[in-house]
């Protein structure tokens, strides 16, 4: 494949990459994801672009040792992969089984148990089927994800989940709260516009940065970077649209104001009959 060659990045040439589609570094996601990089080589992450002599930059891959990845998973001693993607009219070459064999070459040459990687149906994340083609299998669900492994040492112990929603839905008990880690260039743009919207039906968001790699661990999703919380219960665990954020709450806010009457009503029930029995 003499087109294409695999651009290992680093802080000196990535801001010169583009990222899933985002060319303007001056686009805000663009910005942010290029300083997120920047502050994660120094951790082990890897972050590989495919790019075309005639196209440009048309294929990514990204991923971390397992005490680092930004996922959910107990992974020690893995390398988990946070994204693969190539391009919709570049798909059916090969393309992306060429990003994947370089990320098990690493893994063999770190000598490390493995490779896991979370998948999903969901379009924002990798599916399945090449990762099942090269050999990976699954050992854990959680639909609509799934985590999947090749082992390079047979007798590793499998990655595994460890989503522990209950505890961070705790944290954030009363009003809206976003929480949005800079992992995905798209994540910023989708944020902006669920505040705005949030606003438009008198809700005032608390939006939370994740920055560390721990914390997005402790997300309550599988996704592992981005969630919308309100009232401590989890109204999406992904990044959705201003229009099917706002058809969320309209739902949720109609059951909270349904139930509000109902209680009213039962209250002022109860005191109407003790006061005619008083009487």
């Amino acid at each position: 494949m003499t087109d294409y060659e695999i651009v290992d990045t680093n802080a000196g040439n990535i801001s010169s990459c583009s990222f899933c589609g985002y060319k303007d570094a001056n686009n805000l996601g663009h910005r942010r994801k290029t300083e997120w990089l920047k502050e994660r080589y120094a951790e082990g992450l890897r972050f590989k672009v495919l790019r075309s002599r005639r196209f440009g930059d048309i294929g990514w891959i990204e991923y971390a040792p397992g005490n680092r990845a930004w996922r959910p998973v107990e992974a020690e001693g893995y390398l988990v992969i946070h994204c693969l993607m190539v391009l919709g009219k570049h798909t059916g070459k090969g393309l992306g089984t060429l990003l994947l064999d370089s990320c098990l070459k690493d893994a063999k040459k770190s000598k490390c148990r493995g490779v896991a990687v979370v998948t999903s149906s969901d379009a924002l994340m990798a599916r399945r089927n090449l990762f099942i083609k090269a050999g990976f299998v699954p050992v854990e669900s959680c639909p609509p994800y799934e985590l999947l492994v090749k082992k390079l040492k047979r007798t590793a112990p499998n990655p595994r989940f460890i989503v522990q929603r209950e505890r961070l839905l705790k944290r954030h008990k009363k009003g809206l709260t976003i929480l949005a880690a800079d992992q995905c260039p798209m994540v910023p743009k989708c944020v902006a516009e669920i505040a705005e919207m949030s606003r438009a039906l008198g809700l005032e968001p608390k939006v939370v940065r994740v920055r560390s790699a721990k914390a997005s661990r402790e997300i309550p999703t599988p996704y592992g970077m981005f969630s919308i919380i309100y009232d401590g219960k989890l109204i999406a665990g992904r990044p959705v649209s201003a229009t099917r954020f706002s058809n969320m709450m309209s739902k949720t806010l109609s059951c909270f104001r349904r139930n509000w009457k109902n209680w009213r009503s039962e209250i002022e029930s109860g005191a109407s009959k003790a006061s005619g029995a008083a009487g």
